[in-house]
């Protein structure tokens, strides 16, 4: 009896617990798998629905054994990231299989992506990533320089972007290159006959042994109230 009454426990448990994680992503996995039956497509797609974007892939394959159609879910999986990058105006790298369709001897996979831009800023609402890391998709590595900067510590904006990817180069090239970049900080005060002004002036030097070809920015906005978080990527 006390089996039984553990073994309900955690079943009703486990059903809560996956519903509440996954009702967002089952309202988008029903909103694609219902497009896809009303027009399929091959490759790729950008659909609007009422929560956002939804990116999806379809990939075909042919002459698939009966005992074989999900061990091959990898290989439909790094077909799908190839198609996603011919077709998609920015990077994709969680690919989640949400169907499979059988017709005569094709099989066919429904994919559900993740932009780069929606995984990142998934990470920084749950902790802050500041640095350089290398996130490895299907059939693809990028690497990722997230930088966050308090808005009230720079008089422009283009100030704050410049010394934003300056940071981005420097936190990528120690990471592949093994180079340092110093930033030091000059306090120089100007007086007058009114007040003492006080200016900051940020200067970066960069001392590279290699140099970062095609860092892009990824995207800059205000995740974080009062500060700016800059995004920059680049193939690897």
């Amino acid at each position: 009896m006390k089996t039984r009454i553990l073994f309900y426990f955690i079943f009703i448990a486990s059903s809560a617990l996956a519903q509440s994680f996954s009702d967002e992503k089952t309202s988008a996995i029903n909103f694609v798998k219902r497009v896809y039956a009303s027009s399929p497509f091959e490759g790729v797609k950008k659909l609007e629905g009422e929560s956002g974007n939804y990116y999806a892939v379809s990939v075909t394959l042919i002459n698939i054994p009966k005992d074989s159609v999900l061990s091959v879910v990898p290989k439909a999986q790094s077909k799908a990231q190839l198609s996603a990058e011919q077709g998609f105006a920015e990077p994709c790298v969680k690919f989640e299989m949400i169907d499979r369709l059988e017709k005569g001897n094709q099989n066919t996979y429904l994919f559900l992506c993740t932009t780069l831009e929606e995984f990142i800023t998934d990470i920084i609402k749950k902790k802050s990533i500041d640095g350089a890391r290398i996130i490895s998709a299907p059939a693809n590595k990028y690497i990722v320089s997230t930088i966050t900067l308090e808005n009230a510590k720079y008089t422009t904006p283009e100030m704050r972007d410049k010394a934003a990817f300056m940071k981005a180069k420097q936190l990528v090239n120690t990471l592949v290159n093994g180079s340092t970049i110093t930033s030091d900080q000059i306090i120089r005060t100007d007086e007058n006959d009114i007040r003492t002004e006080i200016t900051i002036t940020e200067i970066v030097k960069e001392h590279a042994i290699g140099f970062i070809q095609g860092l892009e920015l990824l995207f800059a906005k205000e995740i974080i109230q009062n500060k700016t978080t800059y995004v920059y990527y680049s193939n690897i």
